[in-house]
């Protein structure tokens, strides 16, 4: 399984309370895409953008911020330089996120 389908896999199936990072070696940042990307926003002010690749926004959030992540939210999972899992503290219903979309990225 590529990276994308882990990816697409873990945002298709997101339940309204976790947030998935990938750590990207090549720029040394850490990527949330879809719903995570969103519930991002929510806790901080990572820089959004959309990629074309999987058709979904995206998070980019640098390595030393991921620490007010750990502090606002439930740390699930975590593999050095490579992933992170957190868990909101409530679920957030998906009113907010076309909404974000459309006004972020004019989608």
């Amino acid at each position: 399984m590529t990276e994308k389908d882990i990816i697409l896999e873990k945002e298709i199936a997101n339940d309204g309370q976790s947030v998935f990072l990938f750590y990207d070696e090549r720029c040394g940042i850490y990527t949330a895409f879809g719903w995570s990307a969103y519930y991002t926003t929510l806790v901080m002010d990572p820089i959004i953008s959309y990629s074309d690749e999987l058709q979904m926004p995206v998070a980019l959030i640098q390595r030393e911020l991921v620490h007010s992540l750990r502090q606002s939210l439930t740390k699930v999972e975590h593999e050095v330089k490579k992933r992170y899992v957190f868990r909101l503290k409530n679920k957030i219903g998906s009113a907010g996120y076309q909404k974000w979309v459309k006004d972020n990225l004019g989608i």
